[in-house]
């Protein structure tokens, strides 16, 4: 069972969030330095990618084959081990193996709001002794009626953690405060937050959303994640030593340099179309098809046409595809 205190459970999503910019390449030995500076840190745990059916050797955040688990198992002083798993991709049969895998923690992904496709997995992970999350994706999407709804369902369903996830980066402090606190009353168990950075939002976002009753938080090294990134470690970390006293270590973040090269190809990737993206609140489905309206058209005809706004009168004109192609 999860323990809650005054300081919010930290975990780590450096190598899975991290993987959207790899290609989840990250070797084994990569894998391993990055949960030994988690652990370092004193953060508890650290998600090490998605459970899958396919192994791909190459790819080893993408699926999490036994071979990459009983690696990081070994890892001295290390964190606690969680994986990700999506109920249309993940292969219940392997959640029994886990435990001797050095895996102590499953978070079940709720696309959709669809709580019933995730009962399975959550079902089997308790009954491997598991600590079990569940994560409620694209709440920017959900009012907080829907979400306090589907919080009520998931702990129905034996959750430990329920998870709200910014995932399209879309979210100010007002609009993460009112779905918290929703999800904070409707729940008989912790409520946590997962924040992306499309806006320059995560911490303060972060922050409120402990101001209103999470008390479970995710943040990856250097905020390398989808989009626009996610909250910072090393900034969450430093404000709860600060501000909450926490038993926390910085310098262990600071001197993994396994990250570098991520970080560099997020900054390529990232600038000012991952910034509309969050303020047209775009989700994974839609991002491709907002990619190739920017490539087209750029920025601005982009803003206009998925706003319903008429393009100036003045200035260049290109043909740009509707929103809802």
């Amino acid at each position: 069972m999860v323990n809650v205190n005054s300081t919010p459970i930290l975990l780590d999503v450096t190598l899975r969030d991290g993987g959207y910019f790899n290609d989840h390449r990250w070797t084994t030995r990569e894998a391993a330095s990055i949960v030994r500076a988690v652990g370092a840190a004193g953060v508890p745990y650290a998600e090490i990618g998605y459970l899958r059916r396919a192994h791909d050797p190459g790819r080893p955040t993408a699926s999490c084959p036994p071979a990459y688990l009983d690696a990081l198992a070994t890892v001295a002083e290390r964190p606690k081990l969680a994986v990700m798993a999506r109920p249309s991709e993940a292969p219940i049969e392997r959640i029994a193996e886990l435990p001797d895998r050095g895996v102590a923690m499953v978070r079940v992904l709720v696309p959709g709001g669809s709580v019933e496709a995730a009962e399975p997995y959550v079902a089997a992970a308790r009954a491997a002794g598991l600590d079990v999350a569940m994560n409620l994706t694209r709440v920017s999407e959900r009012d907080p009626e829907g979400i306090a709804v589907a919080v009520k369902a998931c702990a129905d369903a034996g959750a430990q953690i329920i998870y709200l996830a910014d995932s399209n980066g879309s979210l100010d402090p007002r609009s993460v405060s009112e779905r918290v606190s929703a999800a904070v009353d409707a729940s008989p168990v912790p409520v946590g937050f997962h924040a992306h950075d499309n806006l320059g939002l995560a911490f303060i976002n972060t922050t409120t959303a402990m101001a209103a009753g999470a008390t479970a938080v995710d943040a990856s090294i250097a905020g390398i994640g989808k989009g626009g990134g996610n909250l910072r470690l090393e900034v969450i970390v430093a404000h709860l030593i600060v501000r909450h006293g926490a038993e926390l270590r910085l310098d262990p973040i600071a001197a993994d340099r396994t990250t570098l090269p991520t970080r560099l190809r997020m900054i390529a990737d990232g600038g000012s179309a991952t910034v509309v993206s969050g303020l047209l609140d775009v989700n994974l489905d839609g991002a491709a098809h907002f990619a190739d309206m920017v490539a087209a058209d750029g920025l601005d005809a982009t803003i206009l046409a998925l706003t319903g706004q008429r393009r100036p009168s003045a200035g260049p004109t290109h043909d740009s595809r509707g929103a809802d192609e």
